[in-house]
């Protein structure tokens, strides 16, 4: 397997030019293949025990994959849907009291939004919001005047998804950790497209998703639960296989690892293709992917900053950003230009939202240096 096989194998990227894998990915056939294949399997008898037995170990195996690509124990992960799942498992498993305060950015996405906002309508819970446009000294500073007795929880996207600007998270964490405040990242877009050491990092708890960089099914995704925050973190959405073990008299036992947080009956095909998504890219070797993406997402951005007017907002060094890379002109209208795009040229980027100019434009390997050029051209065009 090798990085070019990625392009050949993803049927959606053969005639569009695909810079939107921050949203949602493309999938490679044998994602798909994979993902097939465990349902027809299952859809043979799922209450036999044989088929049961067969779709339990292949979680398990994924669980391992997970683990293996986070430097994590496969007793720390919760296997879900989405990154907004972690989320929200975090959030309810804490016992708020009116007053606590949660640190949030400018820079989060709705999943790490919403959740906060609801809580501080039913419980008082107050939120602060750091500048994430602040440089990295400044940021942290303002990160640690911001920590006090009654903050409870500092909840921060690794990277940011309106920039690609990868937050200084070791450094966050370090911070946060001196005033004994745990921290939840949130890796939608940074999972896949950086990488990610969850041992390093220090944090508490490390949110994912599987459809973006890693190119796996819509529907799956990880929560990290480092183990020493297993028993701190409070159960609240539970079910049938969050149990160790139970009687018919109220006596409950949870799960010993992440999986307490799991219940009920699961897509587990789904989760057969994230771990088909794994495989391929473990079979590249993460450090090509990584290697690749910077080299492109570079080369993109000094081409973007040739086109006189355009207003470029990702960071330029790599080492301070992503696979993500924003941009704004002064006046031109970011839903009428995406769509121009499409229908014209055939290249799919995205606005970043009904309030903002910017456009969000996200590389990954199977994106070309000639659908970087057919874009540089449409956009010099735009404004011709």
């Amino acid at each position: 397997m090798h990085i070019s096989d990625i392009r050949r194998l993803t049927p959606a990227v053969q005639h569009l030019a695909y810079f939107q894998t921050s949203g949602f990915s493309p999938k490679p056939d044998p994602v798909v293949q994979t993902t097939i294949r465990w349902a027809i399997f299952q859809s043979q008898g799922p209450a036999r025990a044989d088929i049961h037995q067969r779709l339990a170990a292949m979680q398990t195996q994924v669980r391992q994959k997970v683990a293996a690509s986070l430097n994590a124990h496969p007793d720390e992960i919760m296997l879900n849907e989405n990154a907004t799942v972690g989320i929200n498992v975090v959030a309810h498993g804490i016992d708020w009291r009116p007053g606590d305060r949660v640190i949030l950015s400018t820079h989060e996405h709705p999943g790490n939004r919403v959740t906060w906002y609801n809580l501080a309508r039913r419980y008082g819970v107050r939120l602060v919001f750091l500048d994430a446009t602040l440089p990295d000294a400044d940021f942290l500073s303002e990160l640690d005047r911001a920590l006090d007795s009654q903050t409870r929880l500092v909840s921060l996207s690794h990277v940011s998804r309106r920039t690609g600007r990868r937050l200084p998270a070791r450094e966050m964490v370090e911070v946060a950790h001196r005033h004994a405040v745990p921290v939840l990242l949130d890796a939608a877009q940074a999972y896949g497209a950086i990488p990610v050491d969850v041992q390093a990092l220090g944090c508490d708890f490390y949110t994912v998703s599987g459809h973006k960089y890693i190119m796996g099914p819509q529907g799956t995704g990880a929560l990290y639960v480092r183990r020493d925050r297993l028993d701190w973190l409070k159960p609240s959405w539970i079910g049938s296989h969050s149990q160790k073990d139970m009687d018919d008299q109220g006596y409950l036992a949870f799960q010993d690892g992440a999986n307490r947080f799991e219940f009920g009956t699961r897509n587990l095909a789904d989760q057969a293709g994230l771990g088909k998504a794994l495989d391929l890219w473990a079979e590249i070797g993460w450090d090509h992917v990584f290697a690749y993406l910077e080299a492109y997402t570079d080369r993109l951005k000094a081409a973007l900053k040739t086109i006189p007017g355009l207003v470029l907002e990702t960071p330029l060094p790599y080492a301070q950003s992503s696979g993500i890379v924003t941009f704004h002109w002064p006046g031109l209208d970011a839903y009428a230009l995406t769509a121009r795009l499409l229908e014209e040229d055939g290249i799919l980027v995205s606005p970043l939202s009904p309030t903002s100019p910017s456009v969000r434009v996200s590389t990954h390997v199977f994106n070309t240096d000639e659908e970087m050029d057919r874009l540089v051209a449409a956009l010099q065009r735009s404004r011709a």
